[in-house]
């Protein structure tokens, strides 16, 4: 064991590029790791006012380091490949001499681990130290938050996650070396000491290039066999985890988006046995001698109409200025049952038709008299609460009508429930002013469930209140953790790639050399790398995007739900093009470099030494 260990050690020491190349590639891959567990962590422990939306990040960023682990161990395997195929004289050798099969993949696996003793705790360092930096930046703007109530963002680190963040890169890592080390086991003396770069040609086309550089090409894509397979499916990982990450990301702040209510003043109201007339009066008198804005009242009645999936709607009030100014005029009327005109869904199929009669025979009859299809005015139905509650639009009627039909008390248990909206952009008085007026009024800040009570609850989303900045400055913390998870991706990605195409680069000088004493021209040499790269690229790109394309859109659709998801989906595939183009171009730009470092591979070392090259 202990020989074993200094030849491996030996070895890794002796890689070069490829020890550097892929080490980064780990460091990466391992600080990506540690960067989700230490980044959900903060993230959700400052979601204070969105208690549910942090548990989404919770196990958004469980999730996400689960597939990471995944798709990083199929990645990092094709590092271990091409580090087999680097040391398969060296491992014959070994066998020859009397290695046990046992010792051979302990060479292999023992590579894994000087990685990882390298990568997961240098990485779990980067990547506090990285979000700790990032904190510091945003800590003027994050102390605007503090002054305005809002609880403070901080880096949380705790033991568990330290212990999970090194856990993560050494599990990804083994399971990366798990094929090469079973492939090394494997190995016979003879075809070791032959070599992987010497294996005859998978098959042999009928119908071969003309050109002699594209049938070398050709040929050399054919010959490598394996190794070509492996740099096809990094790019094809390589293409799935970037789309992943990035899926991830849109769809977590576009869901976040689509939680924020359309209103920007809202007063909830719930009142028990009173007279709701002279309440309601007094806020709006309030409420417009302080702003001038524009002033509703909803009521939900709790009236429902429910016949199929295709036919159900609830029915809504609004005072009767702001229903005839959303109507055109006043209500018509209906010779039985309750008056209501039905507002259909913006992009959906209508459910109702004027003159239908909805619940006959109950004591919520009522008539539809009209379709209008003008816009509810703005926060009766946000977009949320809209989408998931009401998909068939909803039926509305005026106050007046409302209470004439009901009354505005009724003895016994008579709860009723409002929404008192105002069109402002500055709360600073109105706030007060409305405290004030509720409590003459009698009301108090919660529901005592007293005999004659009203309770009220005041949700200030103006652009200056505390909720806002909150939410503007959750939108920058998501923004700042997407884009350096994408970056982090990226770079791994590229050095992964990088780090396998310089590692066959190493083992092709024979042939290169073999080439260049042939007479094989600068151009023609360079011709044919350029045509195994675009081959390489056409693979890998050909697979990896289509398949990332759907990772994107099912990541979005986890965290949308399927109706956000159907309403979206036009910005959603512009999205998603956009993210494959960015791959498409950097997988390019990346095995264009790799492409230029192997044509001066090729033709700037000496013939003569890398033809007795092993």
């Amino acid at each position: 064991m202990k020989a074993m260990f200094l030849i491996t050690w030996r070895q890794w020491l002796r890689g070069g590029a490829r020890t550097w190349f892929v080490a980064f590639s780990a460091l990466v891959c391992s600080a990506m790791l540690a960067a989700v567990q230490f980044g959900g962590l903060s993230l959700a422990a400052s979601f204070q006012m969105e208690s549910g939306f942090s548990q989404i990040v919770l196990a958004a960023a469980q999730l996400v380091a689960a597939l990471l682990v995944v798709f990083l161990a199929v990645l990092l395997r094709g590092a271990f490949v091409m580090s087999l195929a680097q040391r398969t004289r060296m491992l014959g050798q070994l066998a020859s001499v009397g290695a046990t099969r046992r010792q051979l993949r302990q060479s292999v696996w023992l590579d894994a681990l000087f990685l990882s003793a390298f990568a997961a705790p240098l990485g779990v360092a980067c990547a506090a130290g990285g979000l700790a930096v990032t904190f510091r930046l945003l800590a003027p703007f994050l102390e605007e938050l503090t002054v305005r109530g809002v609880r403070e963002v901080h880096l949380i680190i705790t033991p568990g996650a330290v212990a999970l963040a090194l856990a993560c890169p050494v599990i990804t890592l083994l399971l990366a070396a798990r094929g090469a080390a079973r492939r090394a086991a494997r190995l016979t003396p003879i075809e070791a000491v032959r070599g992987a770069a010497e294996t005859p040609p998978r098959s042999v086309r009928r119908h071969e290039p003309r050109s002699a550089t594209a049938l070398l090409a050709s040929r050399s894509v054919r010959r490598a066999g394996g190794r070509f397979r492996t740099q096809v499916s990094v790019i094809v990982v390589c293409a799935l985890l970037i789309c992943m990450a990035d899926g991830f990301c849109r769809g977590l702040l576009q869901g976040y988006e689509s939680q924020f209510a359309t209103y920007s003043y809202r007063v909830y109201l719930w009142a028990k046995n009173i007279d709701t007339a002279q309440l309601l009066t007094s806020l709006r008198q309030t409420a417009h001698n302080i702003t001038g804005d524009d002033v509703w009242v909803t009521e939900r009645t709790g009236w429902r109409v429910w016949e199929s999936e295709t036919r159900s709607a609830v029915l809504i009030t609004l005072d009767d200025e702001s229903f005839a100014r959303w109507y055109g005029g006043a209500l018509p009327e209906a010779q039985s049952g309750l008056a209501c005109v039905y507002a259909p869904p913006e992009d959906g199929r209508a459910a109702f038709s004027a003159g239908e009669s909805l619940n006959e025979g109950t004591e919520q009859a009522m008539a539809v008299t009209d379709v209008c299809t003008s816009p509810l005015p703005a926060g009766v139905l946000w977009q949320n609460t809209y989408m998931s509650m009401y998909p068939n639009g909803v039926l509305v009627t005026s106050q007046g009508a409302f209470d004439a039909l009901r009354g505005t008390a009724v003895a016994g248990e008579d709860k009723r429930e409002f929404e008192f909206f105002v069109d402002t952009e500055d709360s600073s008085r109105l706030t007060p002013a409305l405290q004030q007026t509720l409590a003459e009024l009698g009301a108090s800040e919660r529901y005592a469930g007293g005999q004659t009570n009203t309770g009220w609850q005041i949700e200030d989303l103006t652009p200056t209140s505390p909720t806002r900045v909150y939410q503007k400055a959750v939108r920058v913390l998501l923004n700042v953790f997407a884009g350096g998870f994408e970056i982090l991706a990226a770079l791994g990605c590229a050095a992964a790639l990088l780090g396998s195409i310089g590692a066959e680069t190493q083992l092709r000088r024979r042939e290169f050399a073999l080439l260049r004493s042939a007479g094989m021209a600068r151009r023609d040499v360079a011709s044919m790398l350029r045509r195994e790269t675009l081959l390489r690229c056409a693979w890998g790109l050909g697979i990896g995007l289509p398949a990332g394309a759907a990772v994107w859109l099912c990541a979005a659709r986890w965290l949308l739900g399927n109706y956000m998801f159907g309403h979206t989906l036009p910005a959603l595939l512009v999205s998603v093009l956009l993210c494959a183009g960015a791959i498409g171009l950097g997988t390019l730009l990346v095995c264009l470099l790799a492409e230029s470092g192997a044509v001066r591979t090729a033709l700037s070392s000496d013939i003569r030494s890398d033809l007795l090259r092993e």
